[in-house]
């Protein structure tokens, strides 16, 4: 049976939201991982909480120079 077809754009969206929820990949992903947009999915997932956690690890009491 062939998946749905769901615009990038969607899925970045959805994928973005869910990890700045601090969900978690299995329970946000509403695509199969076997589909292409569950691939996309993971993949923004990821990268987007990645770049989440590199900014809460900037410290925020350097003065300005």
């Amino acid at each position: 049976m062939p998946f749905p077809i769901v615009s990038r754009e969607r899925i970045e969206r959805e994928a973005k939201a869910a990890a700045e929820r601090d969900d978690t990949l299995n329970a946000a992903c509403p695509y199969p991982f076997s589909d292409p947009a569950g691939e996309a999915f993971r993949d923004i997932f990821n990268q987007h909480r990645a770049a989440l956690i590199a900014l809460r690890q900037v410290p925020t009491d350097k003065a300005p120079l």
